[in-house]
């Protein structure tokens, strides 16, 4: 005789067969985590099936857990058979250890009404996210927006830092996800049989039974109060990046977020924040006090037209993102930032014994180098290698490039990376920073003055920012673009509407498709875009 259970609500009106799905990143444990779940249910005399699909098990490679339980029937019942692979849309439980690998599994169709969807929001970047030049990182805004519309129910925590936070390492997400879906009611299994199953498989018992309890107490808590949930996730964000900058930096940062808090509306305070860290860690306060001047600009005219507020956000993430160019300052002090050898050691999953070796590849060019230099010495010599005389006879095609390979674990390459670190003060006054800075403020001029017009056309220019990005020759061209992008398309088109149309319709149109040929095509794309211009105002003007 078959015991009469308690049937969870997200599981009323489904069939007694339950399906859960676990894409999970190669070395991460994923296999652990489906052996706790098949370990539980069995505990609860289900019959339970557990696989693991065809992937890339390797550590950081996509691999996917799927499982099938159902109670056991009686003696005179037809046996279960389970399925071998999950069908698109009858999935019961997602449980995902990535954010990015959840965005996998809904894209394949896996998520639906039926579907309680369990996840980490921390991201292991893939390789395809890392090949583009600039930022090639799927949106966690849209991945989020996903996960909505194809679940009944979304729990979403970054298990990752719950894991830091509590003195656990990434193993530890495992089990913290385990504790979430254990308090989140959607499969009917008691707390007892989950926390048993932890004890029963044997793995690092201690530790990931803390995990287990770290997973239901957050979730537990959030429904107590989402208020309190975001004011503890905010903290925490703040704090995060407060550890990382020097002693002297943190107040300084602390106090600079206090006046934000109370200063800029919420929507933008997570930005702020993020870019101030960036800014006082790439340069000092005062260059961050510079970006709050300039955001202040575009805020103040955002509000007087009642806008509700992409221009500023658009803005300011861009511009922190153009005043914290990469130069070889930067690159150096990247490279030799304690943060990096713990995450190699961590990546490779070395013992505090042991030793290991960081060769690092470095092949500035030309201007990469003299643009450290002070303006006032380089820029004469500049206007000299510029000129159409010196090209005449200097015919070299290839830059001139100067190859390094410092081993920067090495006292004399540390040493090497740490005393072009030291230069940041010379930073202000270079030829770089005048070219880079004269950017910054075109790029303003270009947000405040085209919003002047049109808040939907000032919040085109201020996506624009986005399309500089890179390193030497990549950034070089890519400022072009931009350039070339306000000058010759958006400049002419809206000076033409302005006098043949109240609005900004071609404008906005033609400017949107530029974005996407420049972000495809770089140099190619802004031809196109060009052209694109061009043949639409002889069009209009015929």
């Amino acid at each position: 005789m078959s015991r009469k259970r308690e049937v969870a609500p997200e599981m009323e009106g489904k069939s007694d067969l339950i399906k859960i799905m676990v894409p999970a990143v190669g070395g991460q444990g994923g296999g652990v985590l489906t052996e706790w779940l098949v370990q539980a249910f069995f505990l609860e005399d289900y019959d339970v099936q557990g696989i693991s699909l065809p992937g890339l098990s390797q550590r950081g490679g996509s691999t996917v857990y799927y499982l099938e339980a159902h109670p056991r029937p009686e003696a005179d019942d037809k046996p279960i058979i389970f399925a071998q692979f999950p069908v698109p849309g009858e999935v019961d439980v997602i449980i995902s250890q990535e954010f990015l690998e959840l965005g996998r599994a809904l894209q394949l169709g896996y998520g639906s009404d039926r579907t309680t969807i369990v996840t980490s929001t921390h991201r292991i970047y893939s390789t395809l996210e890392k090949m583009p030049i600039g930022s090639g990182i799927y949106s966690d805004e849209n991945l989020r927006k996903i996960a909505t519309a194809f679940s009944s129910k979304l729990i979403e925590l970054n298990a990752l830092q719950l894991a830091k936070d509590n003195g656990m390492d990434d193993l530890a997400v495992n089990a913290i996800l385990f504790g979430a879906l254990a308090a989140s009611g959607s499969i009917p299994l008691s707390k007892a049989s989950f926390v048993s199953s932890v004890e029963k498989v044997g793995v690092a018992v201690k530790t990931n039974l803390r995990g287990f309890e770290v997973g239901w107490n957050f979730v537990s808590s959030s429904k107590a109060g989402d208020a309190g949930k975001k004011q503890v996730v905010w903290e925490t964000f703040v704090r995060t990046r407060a550890d990382q900058l020097e002693e002297y930096e943190r107040e300084v940062y602390l106090g600079k977020v206090s006046r934000i808090e109370t200063e800029f509306p919420k929507q933008l305070r997570e930005i702020l924040a993020e870019s101030l860290y960036r800014l006082i860690d790439y340069q000092d306060a005062e260059y961050a006090d510079r970006y709050i001047d300039d955001v202040r600009e575009v805020l103040a005219l955002d509000e007087s037209m009642k806008g509700n507020l992409k221009l500023t956000e658009h803005f300011a993430r861009n511009l922190a993102l153009l005043m914290s160019y990469e130069d070889g300052i930067r690159v150096a002090e990247l490279k030799i930032k304690s943060d990096r050898f713990k995450r190699i050691k961590e990546e490779m999953r070395l013992r505090d014994d042991q030793v290991f070796k960081v060769i690092d590849y470095l092949k500035p060019d030309a201007e990469e180098l003299y643009g450290l230099l002070p303006n006032v010495v380089i820029a004469p010599f500049v206007r000299v290698i510029e000129s159409s005389l010196f090209k005449k006879i200097w015919r070299r095609k290839r830059p001139v490039t100067f190859a390094q390979t410092p081993t920067t674990t090495s006292f004399s390459g540390f040493l090497r990376l740490w005393l072009l670190t030291k230069m940041k003060f010379m930073r202000p006054g270079s030829y770089r920073f005048k070219k880079e800075r004269a950017l910054m403020d075109k790029y303003k001029e270009s947000t405040l003055y085209y919003a002047g017009l049109d808040y939907k056309l000032g919040s085109l220019v201020a996506r624009s920012g986005s399309m500089v990005k890179g390193y030497g020759k990549v950034r070089r061209r890519t400022i072009k673009a931009f350039y070339r992008f306000i000058d010759n398309i958006i400049f002419p088109l809206s000076e033409f509407e302005r006098n043949k149309r109240k609005n900004y319709d071609i404008t906005l149109e033609v400017g949107e498709e530029a974005l996407k040929l420049v972000s495809g095509e770089s140099v190619e794309g802004i031809d196109k875009a060009e052209k694109l211009a061009r043949e639409i105002m002889e069009q209009r003007a015929a």
